[in-house]
């Protein structure tokens, strides 16, 4: 199948903030799932055999190759996302011999049953990768592990593969073409729709993840809130919290920094402390950092109820505050990146 190269032009309607569902052009269109959906840490096997869509020895070219000479075991499973209706369908190809080189092929993919899928699709480690993937890159012997990912506009600009498509049947193609003269080249799979009921979800609870960065206030608390970031790296996350607050009547920052960790589902801790000793940040004059003072105020846990809602238990003692419960609401969140892009607010 030849690749076509081509330019979308999209026109986007101009707004002082984006309203919940809006996608983010360069990353979010070739993710048809919440980009939270999964940890960092892709699964690298089903829930059980009833979970499995794909599981079948394919044989493919090893480099160079004229031939398809080596096994690889190519399965494919779904995940349910914590948002209702949503599943990513993760991808492993698995070489049989210790010694196999051989490059993971290129992926299409077409809504229902079809002979030419005609939408890219890229196998990804971390969603939001736009139209990035393993495809060309050589496979670990020890086999690996992926979410796959759908370029809504087909090659030949003639029709869209969105979420819906994407939780129905739909077909993937793996195909080898462009890197080897090899016959048949490619394999066709048919992947049964979503089913709740037989594709759990990762965790039972939600993960705090990047797309939980933003402000978040709490109702009848006035010019105050809480600032989120939330750092997703290659191997671990790490949460920063500021809150904006008032302390005797002046206002205060109280913030934190998470240890870094494998993002795992549940509440995350967090230590606070409040500073002081300080210079305003365009005095020329500023104290030397270990002069600026960082006293306990006591600790924070942050639970994910949904993408507009975390539950945050505190223990504010050092200040005065004592312990409690509280939810917040989201009011913005960053770089125009929804949590679950593709909610229209019926979800």
């Amino acid at each position: 199948m030849a690749i076509v190269a081509f330019t979308v032009f999209l026109a986007l309607p101009q707004a002082a903030h984006a309203q919940e569902g809006e996608l983010n052009l360069l990353t979010d269109l070739n993710t048809p799932f919440p980009p939270g959906c999964l940890a960092i840490d892709v699964p690298e096997q089903p829930a059980g055999d009833d979970n499995l869509l794909v599981d079948q020895l394919v044989q493919m070219p090893s480099i160079n190759s004229a031939s398809r000479d080596q096994p690889v075991l190519v399965q494919m499973w779904r995940v349910a996302c914590a948002d209702e209706g949503f599943s990513v369908v993760v991808v492993r190809l698995d070489p049989v011999n210790n010694d196999a080189l051989v490059l993971v092929p290129q992926l299409f993919a077409g809504a229902g049953s079809v002979q030419n899928p005609f939408h890219e699709a890229q196998l990804i480690k971390l969603p939001g990768s736009g139209n990035l993937g393993a495809s060309g890159s050589i496979l670990p012997v020890s086999g690996s592990t992926w979410m796959l990912g759908v370029n809504p506009v087909a090659i030949d600009l003639n029709g869209l593969f969105l979420f819906d498509d994407y939780n129905e049947e739909f077909t993937v193609e793996l195909n080898w073409g462009s890197y080897s003269t090899a016959q048949p080249e490619q394999v066709r799979f048919l992947l049964d729709r979503f089913e709740p009921a037989l594709d759990p979800p990762q965790f039972a609870q939600p993960v705090l993840h990047g797309r939980y960065s933003g402000q978040w206030v709490l109702a009848g608390a006035p010019r105050q809130g809480l600032v989120l970031q939330i750092a997703e790296r290659i191997a671990d996350n790490f949460v920063f919290a500021i809150f904006f607050t008032y302390l005797d009547g002046q206002p205060v920052w109280v913030v934190g920094n998470s240890t870094p960790a494998v993002a795992t589902p549940g509440a995350v801790s967090i230590a606070m402390t409040t500073l002081e000793n300080g210079a305003f940040i365009t005095d020329p004059n500023q104290p030397p950092r270990d002069n600026v003072i960082a006293s306990d105020a006591g600790s924070i846990s942050i639970l994910p109820l949904n993408c507009n809602r975390i539950r945050l238990s505190y223990d504010f003692t050092p200040l005065g505050h004592g312990t409690g419960t509280i939810e917040l609401d989201r009011l913005v969140r960053i770089a125009g990146h929804d949590c679950n892009p593709w909610d229209d607010g019926t979800n």
